[in-house]
């Protein structure tokens, strides 16, 4: 159940990744779909990557010129710093307090990629995500403590807090702390290259469907040291 959760709370994070590259905070266009598994084979010459899915199907898929690599390192709260950009899936407790369910630290290029605070369960209002700027991290143990964060986001609630992705209305300024507690996950989002995708290598991309009926690829995560993809 909890993999399921995170998926909600991060969905439009890291399923967005294409759309983020470029600054643009909207979701992935309806034509892209994500596939996950293990690479078989990549051949540079004609960009082609060998797929074996999840659900066992073989795939080729042909990476495009402007691929971005991007894999996962482990990280723990201490190394996070003031001005690191993030992206966290939270719940509230019942002090009304904001949990961390798993934290990203995105790398400098995607720095402002999807920035706000938003609601991400319907069923559950208290479940959100929130992509925004350290302002100070309180570290009181090992992997524990809580991270203030600034964002920009779309307009202030009926509250005064402010939600949406920055962009998407009249504009507000948020700010929030995050409670970290131990064995929350904490993953750094690495760019990589092509040297990576190696046969046996957990994969996730972002693929869109040509109008040929091929399968193309211009954004996918990979395993690297035994980390595998998460989403």
């Amino acid at each position: 159940m909890r993999v399921a959760s995170l998926a909600l709370g991060l969905g439009a994070a890291l399923l967005a990744l294409p759309a983020w590259a470029d600054g643009n905070p909207a979701a992935v266009a309806p034509s892209s779909q994500r596939i996950k598994g293990k690479i078989d084979a990549y051949d540079p010459a004609t960009r082609a990557l060998s797929v074996t899915t999840s659900d066992r199907k073989s795939v080729s898929i042909t990476l495009e010129p402007d691929l971005r690599v991007i894999y996962d390192a482990k990280r723990t709260l201490n190394d996070i710093k003031a001005g690191d950009f993030i992206g966290t899936a939270t719940l509230k407790s019942a002090d009304g307090k904001l949990r961390a369910q798993e934290v990203h630290v995105f790398p400098d290029s995607m720095r402002g990629a999807g920035e706000g605070q938003y609601v991400t369960s319907d069923a559950n209002p208290g479940r959100a995500t929130t992509n925004a700027t350290v302002a100070d991290v309180q570290s009181v143990a090992a992997n524990k403590g809580s991270i203030k964060l600034t964002y920009r986001g779309g307009a202030a609630a009926a509250d005064g807090s402010c939600m949406g992705r920055a962009g998407s209305g009249a504009g507000c300024t948020g700010e929030v702390e995050i409670q970290i507690m131990p064995g929350v996950p904490i993953i750094a989002l690495v760019v990589g290259d092509e040297s990576l995708l190696i046969p046996g290598a957990a994969v996730s991309l972002s693929v869109v469907s040509k109008a040929d009926g091929t399968l193309a690829s211009s954004r996918l995560t990979v395993e690297k040291d035994g980390v595998k993809p998460i989403l």
